[in-house]
């Protein structure tokens, strides 16, 4: 079944609002907790599931459907179903209902986890769908609406406010601040550049960190501040191979 989009349902509700009726509240299902929609963020934006879902689940990914769709992949959209995806993959004959591309979702989506880590990654995926339903998701797509929209200052700015009111948890993780710079080169180098830059904010001693914020540099023609975080990554991460070829196609020692 070809999913239902989030825009379709906006406009019967915007419908339904104009007409003087009010949408019915959805109903959050027990095993969707607090706890587990942070944990699942984690798992998910750190992992590999944002490499083809894209960071946050939002449409942009390089191979697989968006997850914001109400029906979720083969299922119903219902926490169960959204697990026993996880849990068993989806074989390539099936992905072709939604993607164009010959791929296939692997169990646990490739990754090693544990039956209540796919519980709480379960619960984050169902609550992309339902971002009303919990705060720090709806903060998270509205983080991810702006950047993408082209509003990278007002969304670095709701990123540091949010990391004032409530530190342990990030609206993403380092990885997923990383693959989301990415989605910016290499038409959009000032975007990814002030999203790199809040990634080696915050995560200060991560040679990845400033790896890519060394290549986003490289792009934009500035080689002073390439060379500059190339080198510093290679500190923080002596083992770090494509800094030491970077620096040398630069025409710098590391």
């Amino acid at each position: 079944m070809i999913p239902r989009r989030l825009g379709v349902l906006a406009l019967l509700f915007s419908s339904a609002s104009a007409a003087g009726a009010q949408p019915e509240p959805v109903a959050v299902p027990d095993s969707v907790t607090a706890e587990r929609v942070l944990e699942g963020s984690e798992l998910y934006n750190g992992g590999s599931c944002a490499a083809c879902h894209a960071v946050g689940g939002r449409g942009v990914g390089r191979r697989a459907p968006d997850l914001s769709d109400i029906e979720w992949l083969h299922s119903e959209g219902d926490f169960d179903g959204i697990f026993e995806s996880i849990f068993w993959g989806v074989p390539e004959d099936r992905m072709k209902a939604v993607t164009p591309r010959p791929f296939e979702m692997h169990p646990r989506g490739g990754m090693t986890i544990d039956r209540e880590q796919m519980k709480a990654l379960t619960a984050y995926v169902w609550t992309v769908a339902h971002p009303e339903t919990h705060p720090f998701v709806a903060e998270q797509a509205h983080f991810l609406d702006l950047a993408r929209g082209g509003g990278a200052q007002e969304a670095l700015e709701l990123f540091r406010a949010a990391r004032g009111r409530d530190p342990e948890h990030l609206l993403l993780p380092e990885a997923g601040l990383n693959r989301l710079g990415y989605e910016f080169l290499p038409d959009e180098g000032d975007s990814a550049i002030e999203i790199f830059r809040l990634n080696v904010e915050l995560h200060p001693e991560s040679g990845n960190a400033y790896d890519s914020l060394g290549e986003a540099y490289m792009i934009g023609g500035d080689r002073d501040r390439a060379i500059e975080n190339y080198r510093r990554s290679l500190e923080l991460d002596p083992a770090n191979e494509n800094a030491v070829e970077k620096l040398g196609e630069l025409g710098a020692t590391p």
